[in-house]
């Protein structure tokens, strides 16, 4: 998003960060300045649809099976999987945008009248995708606040975690999106005869603002906010940990509560490798994409800024494999749902407590 970007009829857009920018089929840059997201050379390459289709089936395949996986198998049903599942049906919805937008660049015709109004802003600005995309970091964020009361504060969990207050976390999480990309309207416009033109910010100084504005709301902020909440949490759960060795000690230990701290502390340690890939696989995109809105000669048309485009697209898909190698009893859950394994079978195979204490202790949602 640049003052200074020269309007053409022929677009190149990728997403909310999108500026003009023309290439040949070399990907070499046919106009001289700040090209914007003006990648066609790159992106219509065949190692680079390929990874999109890569992307985009890992992410549609195993975000499914995780959906799937906690639906039916009832042992692994508790509040936290509701959360979860909202997750990756978020990222879900983000690796089918893939296809039109990145896979096969769909760019449809631009009509005249409201139509092709709805059509430029709505669809050629990609802004579907980055309203999933948002909703993702959010689901995110309320994933580990829900562990993080839970740990933290199990008192006040009970009372902020009920059913009709959840649905209300889950629907905030979109409306944070839409409302978040809401530049997408100014920066969009059907003009007659030239179809769907990028419209550029005033100022340089409102660039740097957007620019900063963006990072904070998809980036910073979540990233803070979450990386604060393990923090605590990790903090609270040695706290628990020392409590019941200090019983264990005594030969007072409660096997269950020990049993309960060993499953909060594994579900906290696969939380926070979601957060960390998330932060990593988005860092260069959203660090490269601030830079240039402050003013750095950042080019768009390049191979690395690219390349962090997919890096980030891949966090779509990437949390289904954190789950099933972080989560011993998710793993099981996944054979249980694929019918590979009976449904009796699913929990702790080191574990000699019958299938009723199980089902108890992983559906607790406080640690005592």
């Amino acid at each position: 998003m640049t003052t200074d970007i020269p309007m053409t009829n022929t677009w190149t857009t990728s997403g909310p960060f999108t500026t003009h920018g023309g290439e040949d089929g070399d990907g070499a840059s046919d106009e001289e300045g700040p090209q914007g997201w003006g990648v066609g050379g790159i992106e219509n390459s065949i190692p680079v649809r390929i990874t999109y289709t890569i992307i985009a089936c890992l992410g549609i395949a195993g975000n499914f099976i995780v959906i799937f996986a906690l639906i039916r198998v009832p042992s692994l049903r508790n509040c936290t999987s509701y959360f979860i599942i909202h997750l990756a049906a978020t990222d879900l919805i983000t690796s089918i945008w893939v296809i039109p937008f990145h896979m096969l660049s769909v760019t449809p015709h631009v009509a005249e009248g409201v139509g092709g109004e709805l059509i430029c802003r709505l669809f050629i600005s990609k802004y579907p995708l980055w309203v999933t995309i948002f909703a993702s970091v959010y689901s995110m964020v309320c994933v580990t606040m829900e562990r993080f009361f839970a740990v933290v504060y199990p008192l006040k969990y009970k009372v902020l975690y009920t059913t009709s207050r959840i649905i209300p976390m889950m629907v905030s999480c979109w409306l944070v999106g839409a409302v978040s990309n809401w530049f997408f309207f100014y920066n969009y416009d059907s003009v007659s005869g030239k179809g769907c033109q990028f419209v550029p910010w005033p100022s340089h100084a409102t660039t740097g603002v957007i620019g900063v504005y963006i990072f904070a709301v998809v980036y910073f902020i979540p990233i803070t906010t979450m990386l604060f909440a393990h923090w605590k949490m990790i903090k609270s759960l040695k706290h628990q940990a020392a409590i019941l060795d200090g019983k264990a000690s005594r030969g007072g230990a409660d096997k269950k509560q020990a049993w309960q701290l060993q499953v909060a502390q594994d579900l906290s340690r696969m939380l926070l490798v979601v957060v960390v890939t998330y932060a990593v696989c988005w860092l260069p995109n959203q660090v490269l994409f601030l830079a240039f809105n402050l003013g750095a000669p950042v080019s768009f048309a390049s191979l690395p800024f690219h390349l962090s485009v997919i890096l980030a697209l891949c966090n779509s898909c990437i949390n289904p494999f954190i789950y099933t190698l972080k989560n011993k009893q998710f793993r099981e859950g996944v054979k249980v749902a694929l019918r590979l394994k009976s449904m009796g079978a699913v929990g702790p195979a080191s574990s000699s407590r019958d299938e009723g204490e199980m089902r108890t202790a992983n559906t607790q949602n406080t640690i005592a």
